[in-house]
């Protein structure tokens, strides 16, 4: 990493912030987010796109076809600004398997968010990987939520190694190991969501800040704070925070930059 400092007042390519909750409440802590407000709060940042997707279920009888749906609709009104990602109770597997099929079929929705620990679900379950079978033959980018008991590192990149085509963001830069995964595993990307700074750096030296992506974790952190957090970062250069920042996300996902 060179010490380049950023120039003031440039405009950088397209910010994109990977890790954004709409809809809710979310059965544990009751946290909501509309469309319309996580729309609000981007037209007041330096952020141009957000990646959403729903909480965790209010209702997991239902699976989370109502909460697809939603993200789907809210994704229809702001296609400027809006990336929609669903999500799937791998444990579920019919309704898992038939879920994913029509969130990126019928919906047009582009990546999977995947929670362990909150669905009650290992790297190595079957249901797992069959959805993972799935999202591979339609391209969906997923994210998981990663470093719990649910889902070691060791196990995670064991996991990423044998769906090889499918982009991986790990959410969370928890515990021991997430570097070493992402070395054993070329397409596990580490997300930055609520990951202290000097981890971001210790990781881009480790493994390029071309597998590093942004993301705020929103309404629980603001897309503007990190941002901020990623700028503030004078071990990375200008291109570098260019990368962590919109670069990478656009590149996996396809996006015109």
């Amino acid at each position: 990493m060179d010490q380049m400092q950023e120039p003031k007042g440039r405009q950088t390519v397209l910010h994109i912030d990977a890790h954004n909750h709409v809809g809710g409440p979310d059965i544990s802590d009751k946290k909501s987010q509309s469309g319309r407000e996580i729309v609000k709060a981007l037209d007041s940042t330096d952020v141009d796109r957000a990646v959403i997707f729903p909480f965790n279920n209010p209702d997991p009888s239902l699976g989370f076809k109502f909460a697809n749906d939603y993200i789907a609709d809210v994704v229809s009104d702001y296609p400027d600004q809006l990336i929609g990602f669903g999500r799937v109770d791998p444990t579920n597997i019919d309704r898992a398997l038939k879920e994913v099929e029509r969130l990126s079929t019928d919906l047009g929705l582009v990546g999977l968010k995947l929670h362990p620990r909150a669905q009650q679900f290992y790297p190595d379950d079957e249901g797992l990987h069959e959805v993972l079978t799935n999202a591979s033959k339609l391209s969906l980018v997923v994210v998981f939520d990663s470093g719990s008991d649910f889902a070691t590192w060791q196990e995670m990149a064991e996991m990423a190694k044998k769906f090889s085509e499918v982009p991986m963001i790990m959410a969370h830069m928890r515990k021991a190991g997430y570097i070493e995964a992402a070395k054993s595993a070329s397409n596990i990307y580490l997300g930055t969501t609520k990951v202290r700074p000097e981890l971001i750096v210790e990781a881009v030296e480790q493994i390029g800040a071309e597998r590093i992506i942004s993301g705020s974790d929103s309404p629980y952190v603001s897309n503007q704070a990190e941002f901020d957090k990623i700028m503030s970062l004078n071990q990375l250069s200008v291109g570098e925070k260019d990368q962590i920042l919109g670069l990478n996300m656009a590149r996996i996902l396809k996006i015109d930059k």
